[in-house]
């Protein structure tokens, strides 16, 4: 009798012991578990942050190209403008010259008549007192 009481008892103990063992494992997964789901929700929420982050750096980059591309279209006009009022100046000059060469034409043609013309007198007087 006394092995069966001392074999029930020792059975309690391991009993016990294992059951202590279970109870104590319990929390140990119930930990982990916790752990494993906050690192989720933190891996989670810094995806999103990432997410968020990349969505921002395309919004910045996208808003440097927009702004680059209206700062050459306004360069752009800005020149088109001052080459068309430098071909409008250059077409003056280039009437004013016009005007000058034919006035200068004019002159020169008047001077060569009048020398003509005088030498014509000349030669007929010359031919008229013979």
């Amino acid at each position: 009798m006394e092995t069966l009481y001392f074999t029930l008892g020792i059975a309690s103990v391991v009993v016990a012991v294992v059951a202590v063992v279970a109870v104590w494992a319990g929390f140990k997964v119930g930990k982990v578990s916790a752990e494993q789901k906050e690192l989720e929700r933190s891996v989670f929420d810094g995806l999103c942050a990432s997410r968020r982050d990349i969505t921002m750096v395309e919004r910045t980059i996208q808003n440097g190209i927009d702004n680059d591309h209206r700062d050459m279209d306004n360069r752009l006009e800005s020149f088109e403008r001052n080459m068309q009022e430098m071909f409008q100046h250059v077409d003056r000059q280039i009437r004013g010259v016009d005007e000058h060469v034919e006035r200068v034409t004019d002159e020169l043609y008047r001077h060569i008549d009048s020398r003509v013309d005088k030498l014509a007198a000349k030669q007929e007087k010359q031919l008229i007192n013979g």
